[in-house]
């Protein structure tokens, strides 16, 4: 038993290893800068975060499986008492204000309250959950505001300004931002236009109204995305989700110059992700899913048991891609737990039984880490540890457990034999490679079907972002293989110290053409049922109009389910210049305090702040430029 004296000696060595960083954990997070809040977070972390400790709450097959790296289980030691991520509905706290146990607000009459309590709900509720938060059609819902206003279009950048920064002011546990993503709908899903608007808690009429103030939200939202903060920098949230369905103005005609504006952004800020409507199903998921954000507002009357029954096994039936960034309303995820499948492939060695052999066993762990998830957060909604999710949401029936996948580039050329494959990128190799990854990510779906049947609640398979389980996991396994690792027999990218795993279909550092890692990766994302996302790193702000012709034969010719277009954007800290790619020195000023930002995984930092193993990833990541159209 650890005695005080103990405890009092780890402290003093956990503080000098954040001041020193020589722990890599204390950058595991390139949200969380260094601070007093972060240091706090560190050592909350490092204290919990112990076999001793999980052991008092979780199976010890999964603890043991989690330590010895077979397993990640994400988000500890937090996600012994809050779930993961969520969507909100943006109508039900028009309706009724923010509430919270220490204020009261009245519904908002105007846009900047509207914004404003949009902002601070995030801010708090940022507190219930782990990861992401969301809300659908921002633009939407804040055009019916707008109409009622009649602001000025200075007056709505001005008050969508505030947003922006506010939302990444480092207002949550740990110095870091809310996690944040909105999503913009336009006119692109027609069934949702048929939704309430709301104004002063009162119905005004469809959504379906307000579309040209819609755009003129879009329009002052994506100009202030090019624009940055003060110093040129991006805004790391919120990350707009664009829905780009058959309706999508491509040819510019409707949304008064917006298309041209967001293609600007994409080249200039890489701001927004895509969402492929023509491969995810987007319209039916999102009548789904509006149907469960209003059978949730009937709760409060105590009609909804039946119906709740019944939407779930709506959701269940639906086996699109779901859930990243917790997309659409009142849907998400209470947890992952994801699965080591490079180290797997290392093991199984090209025997296909002994794979499924130990991919059951982790699935089944993951399963029951998951269920016990599950009844613990309905453990923390009742004793009162997340208010506004007991008022806002009440349950978490439409929300997924999930089981995440890491490594499959690196799994598939393990289980091969072929440590080399993605260097060489033999085309008939790589489609066997790219057939097998389909084949696993399928297995594990089928799996996870069967979970749902049998517990009555909603699973998933994600891609998961991995931004420190990939590290992880890597390292874990480079002291459990050196020596095949030494001799070049296994697959571990990064190297000597900065190990890292793959959070991809086609790994970042194979030099693939365009056009054949949208094919590769759509045939392998329509498996996931859960969060997947390809991201294309561009090393020049390419021409808006050849990107928007890029994006939409990939929306039209590939099953690409969501993307996004990634420029590095280095930024002087000493006389504010700012470009799209990567410099050592200010061409302007000479100065060598340049912070280069990217996507870490699905959102902007500058890279000095990213762990060791995203750091070399990003160093052997591809990028694409003007002769890659």
């Amino acid at each position: 038993m650890k005695t005080e004296l103990d405890l009092n000696d780890e402290v003093v060595a956990l503080e000098r290893a954040y001041y020193d960083r020589i722990d890599w954990e204390v950058q595991e997070n390139a949200n969380i800068d260094i601070s007093y809040g972060g240091f706090v977070k560190f050592l909350l972390d490092k204290l919990l975060k112990k076999e001793s400790v999980l052991l008092e709450y979780l199976p010890e097959k999964a603890v043991r499986m989690h330590f010895e790296g077979d397993i990640h289980i994400h988000k500890l030691p937090h996600s012994l008492y809050l779930p993961y991520c969520t969507g909100w509905s943006y109508k039900k706290l028009l309706l009724s204000g923010l509430v919270t146990p220490t204020m009261v607000s009245r519904p908002p009459k105007h846009a900047d309250t509207a914004v404003s309590q949009l902002v601070s709900f995030f801010c708090t509720a940022a507190q219930e959950w782990t990861g992401a938060q969301a809300v659908s059609a921002f633009d939407l819902y804040l055009g019916a505001f707008v109409e009622h206003d009649r602001p000025s279009p200075k007056a709505v950048k001005q008050m969508l300004q505030r947003m922006l920064f506010d939302l990444n002011y480092p207002t949550r546990i740990g110095f870091q931002s809310a996690f944040t993503n909105i999503t913009v709908l336009l006119d692109t899903n027609k069934q949702f236009l048929e939704e309430d608007a709301v104004v002063g808690g009162k119905i005004v009429g469809k959504l379906g109204d307000y579309l040209d103030e819609a755009v003129l939200v879009a329009k002052e939202l994506f100009s202030l995305l090019i624009e940055g903060d003060a110093l040129g920098q991006p805004f790391s949230f919120p990350i707009p989700t664009l829905m780009v369905t058959k309706n999508f103005d491509w040819e510019g005609s409707r949304w008064d110059g917006l298309t041209d504006l967001i293609f600007e952004a994409l080249s200039k800020r890489g701001s927004a992700y895509l969402l492929n409507g023509n491969a995810a199903e987007v319209e039916s998921l999102f009548s789904m899913c509006c149907r469960l954000t209003l059978d949730m507002e009937k709760v409060m009357n105590f009609e909804l048991n039946s119906i709740l029954e019944d939407v779930g096994e709506e959701l269940r039936k639906s086996r699109g891609a779901r859930g990243l960034w917790a997309v659409p309303d009142a849907t998400g995820s209470i947890g992952v737990v994801t699965i080591n499948l490079p180290r797997i492939g290392a093991l199984s060695r090209g025997e296909w039984d002994n794979f499924i052999s130990l991919l059951d066993e982790r699935i089944d762990v993951a399963r029951e880490v998951l269920r016990f998830w599950r009844g613990r957060y309905k453990q923390s909604l009742a004793k009162g540890l997340m208010p506004l999710t007991r008022r806002y949401l009440g349950h978490f029936n439409g929300h997924y457990s999930t089981v995440g996948l890491v490594g499959l580039p690196e799994a598939v050329a393990n289980f091969l034999g072929r440590p080399s494959l993605w260097d060489e990128l033999n085309r008939s190799e790589i489609e066997e490679a790219v057939a097998l990854m389909k084949k696993m990510v399928a297995y594990v779906r089928k799996r996870v079907e069967e979970f749902e049947e049998e517990d009555g609640c909603l699973y998933n398979v994600e891609e998961v972002p991995a931004e420190s389980a990939g590290t992880r996991l890597a390292i874990l396994d480079r002291e459990k293989f050196l020596k095949e690792f030494e001799a070049g027999e296994i697959l571990i990218p990064g190297g000597d110290p900065a190990p890292y795993y793959s959070n991809s279909v086609i790994p970042y550092y194979a030099s693939v053409p365009i056009s054949l890692r949208a094919e590769w990766e759509g045939e392998v994302q329509r498996e996931f049922t859960g969060g997947v996302i390809m991201h294309l790193f561009l090393n020049e702000s390419p021409d808006p109009e050849a990107l928007k012709k890029l994006a939409r034969r990939i929306i039209e010719n590939t099953d690409v389910i969501y993307f996004s277009f990634t420029p590095s954007i280095s930024v002087c800290q000493k006389c504010d210049w700012h470009s799209v790619g990567v410099f050592d020195t200010c061409p302007k000023c000479g100065s060598n305090r340049i912070d280069v930002w990217s996507r870490i995984v699905g959102y902007y930092r500058p890279v000095r702040t990213w762990n060791a193993g995203k750091r070399a990833e990003f160093k052997n990541r591809a990028t694409y430029g003007r002769e890659s159209w």
